[in-house]
């Protein structure tokens, strides 16, 4: 999921064609759709039937289905028709004389669904590790593009969606909950959407249902009974983003919010809930992290829709409003903190050969797609934020709200909002950053300090690498008596500046609170765990001090995005080698020249291991660290030091999920501690 899947977000946005999109192309308007469907988890079948009221002037009706269906009646006006199913496609031709009034078409179906569910999933990026559509007896999800149910052309205007599984099964969807009840062996709920958006998802499980109401909002927590005691935590921090994002945008979309579990790893948003997997909900993190990230997509991705033909902004608006701006609202450095973080994710996780236009991303499909649609995407909102200021900016977003709210939006729709809220046309602005890949490559060049009369100067030039960019570049001079700033316009190879102060320089800075994004240099990324995801030549070296069996080690280069890289024993490769790959060793090399140069507070030996002064030596510990290349500039390496095979095996696949750390310790079951290193000076410089 997200950096929900253990991360991470984790997120599926519905496609929705609204009234007038839909009467464009000449779909059918469905009034009102009823669907029932009964769940028999012991067998993985479904069984259903679904009536759909069409306008009149409709002569022949398609749904989609899954494939695997078959189909038991089809019925128009309550008779028995003919009908044609072929590769998912329902088509059913309407008799002549139901044309002038309109029709109600039943289906009724059954099918099955049993998706493999992975045990040890290792990739992130999939939100559903491949399954979408399962029903068993640990729990059910039908995804909404599974075809659980027959699908209209166009969104009906209004649905209802019974449910019906063994007793003490419940079922969600999307919609307000209308009837819940249990009786002769069968648990049973009803849902209502009045304003249905999308196509629908389902889940069920043994949930102990948890419920608040506020402000006209049903809030819902639907955990299995080992997480029922978390249900008070997630409803307070429900209520509270509920709010607060109620008063940035306006009233909340739907009828209500769930907090649901799932049987297996996911991070989904849907329409009105949220499906989180068992092992994210327990972290303790999650509430004030990725959780706020699910219910502000219920404004955006979910309420207002994605017009995808223009890519998808949703992920990068929410990422901002979210996981950015909760951190921004702690202090600006934890602000900038988080910008950096997202600048150094593109720079360690894209490479030229996987960069696309951020107008071209649809979804997250590996960790550089996710650097670019997430990451760069918040970057482009923080910077027409910078531009425009905050009053602009917001009430830009709440006139989208209002205007599109259940309807699709795009890029150009953002464009031309935030324009009309400054009185300025910011198509240019926009399209420097929607229409081209990459960003601009910036770096200091020249920088000198001398003294003229009673004043210093300080002067030097502004490298940038082509493709060229225009962009506001900040520059910070600080001084014996405080700092100096200006903004240079760069939009040329080679731009000149400089400083006049009467106080003595001591350093200067190039964008110095990460306002701009651009594609940090090598000197200026920390060694993170996503260098390593993102490296384009990685070479695993097994030592004599390996704890961990090769196949361990395997898992290990395949939940990070490396399955395909080379895996050697020490003793087998020279140093010469070495300096052409980026590095990871399992267990400390033998030969000192290569043994990558730890930070500070952390030491190692074949049994132990200590951080910050804590000493780790039981069987039970782990630790990943991350450091520069030991012989090659520009290049990193990782240390991966299980202290017992059992450790290996126990934590291997959460390493990848700690993406922006430089070093993580795992003992006792859990993360024990994480930490990051500072940057290179790249964009630094400094005055002896």
């Amino acid at each position: 999921m997200k950096r929900f899947a253990a991360r991470t977000m984790l997120v599926l946005i519905l496609s929705f064609c609204s009234l007038a999109a839909c009467a464009e192309v000449g779909e059918p308007r469905a009034v009102r759709q009823e669907i029932a469907v009964t769940l028999f988890p012991e067998s993985h079948l479904l069984t259903g039937a679904s009536t759909v009221t069409f306008a009149a002037g409709v002569n022949r009706v398609t749904f989609s289905l899954s494939p695997a269906a078959a189909i038991e009646r089809v019925a128009v006006a309550g008779k028995v028709a003919p009908f044609s199913f072929a590769g998912g496609m329902l088509a059913i031709d309407l008799p002549r004389e139901v044309g002038s009034a309109s029709v109600s078409v039943t289906v009724s179906y059954r099918v099955t669904f049993n998706d493999p569910v992975p045990e040890r999933p290792t990739s992130s990026e999939d939100p559903g590790y491949g399954v979408n559509g399962a029903i068993t007896g640990q729990g059910v999800f039908l995804g909404s593009g599974v075809g659980w149910y027959p699908v209209t052309a166009a969104t009906p205007e209004r649905r209802i969606i019974r449910i019906a599984a063994p007793e003490g099964i419940e079922a969600v969807t999307s919609g307000r909950r209308i009837a819940r009840e249990t009786g002769h062996g069968v648990t049973r709920s009803t849902w209502e959407e009045l304003k249905p958006v999308g196509d629908l998802s389902l889940s069920a499980g043994p949930y102990r249902i948890e419920e608040r109401h506020m402000d006209g909002v049903d809030i819902y927590t639907y955990f299995y009974p080992d997480n029922a005691r978390l249900s008070a935590r997630y409803l307070d921090a429900a209520a509270k983003y509920i709010r607060f994002y109620s008063g940035l945008f306006g009233p909340y979309p739907f009828e209500k919010f769930a907090v649901v579990e799932n049987f297996f790893p996911t991070g989904y948003g849907f329409p009105s809930y949220t499906l989180l997997g068992s092992a994210i909900i327990r972290l303790p993190f999650i509430v004030d992290t990725s959780f706020p990230h699910e219910i502000a997509h219920c404004w955006w991705g979910n309420g207002v829709l994605v017009g995808y033909r223009d890519g998808n902004w949703s992920e990068g608006l929410v990422t901002y409003l979210a996981d950015y701006l909760l951190e921004e609202k702690k202090s600006p450095a934890a602000g900038r903190d988080y910008r950096l973080r997202l600048l150094t994710d593109y720079a360690s996780l894209v490479t030229p050969e996987r960069d696309f236009q951020l107008r071209n991303f649809t979804g997250r499909v590996d960790p550089a797609s996710r650097a670019i649609g997430y990451g760069k995407g918040a970057m482009v909102f923080h910077m027409v934020r910078s531009v425009i200021g905050d009053q602009a900016f917001f009430g830009a977003l709440r006139e989208i709200c209002r205007e599109k709210l259940y309807k699709t939006a795009t890029w150009q729709d953002f464009t031309r909002a935030f324009s009309r809220s400054v009185g300025k046309d910011l198509t240019p602005f926009m399209e420097q950053w929607l229409a081209r890949p990459g960003g601009p490559r910036l770096a200091l060049a020249g920088i000198s300090r001398r003294q003229e009369g009673g004043n210093w100067v300080v002067t030097g030039t502004i490298i940038q690498t082509p493709p060229l960019y225009d962009v506001s570049l900040p520059l910070r001079l600080e001084t014996a008596g405080g700092p100096l700033r200006q903004t240079l316009r760069v939009d040329r190879e080679r731009t000149p500046f400089s400083f006049s102060s009467s106080d003595l320089p001591r350093r200067l800075l190039m964008d110095p609170d990460v306002e701009l994004f651009r594609v940090l240099s090598s000197d200026e990324l920390p060694p993170t765990v996503n260098r390593i995801k993102g490296s384009k030549n990685l070479l695993a070296v097994i030592t004599k001090n390996c704890q961990a069996r090769e196949g361990t080690v395997r898992l290990l280069l395949e939940s990070l995005g490396q399955g395909r890289a080379t895996v050697v024993s020490e003793d087998k490769i020279g140093a010469t080698s070495l300096r052409d790959h980026d590095l990871l060793f399992c267990g400390a090399p033998q030969q000192q020249t290569t043994f990558p140069a730890l930070p500070g507070g952390i030491s190692v030996s074949r049994r132990e291991f200590s951080v910050d002064g804590e000493r780790f030596n039981g069987s039970d510990g782990l630790l990943f660290v991350v450091t520069r290349h030991p012989l090659a500039a520009g290049r990193v390496a990782a240390l991966f030091l299980p202290l017992s095979d059992g450790a290996a095996e126990r934590y291997v696949l959460k390493i990848t999920h700690y993406g922006k750390y430089g070093y993580l310790v795992f003992a006792g079951g859990e993360n024990r501690r994480k930490g990051m290193f500072a940057p290179a000076a790249g964009s630094v410089a400094e005055f002896n």
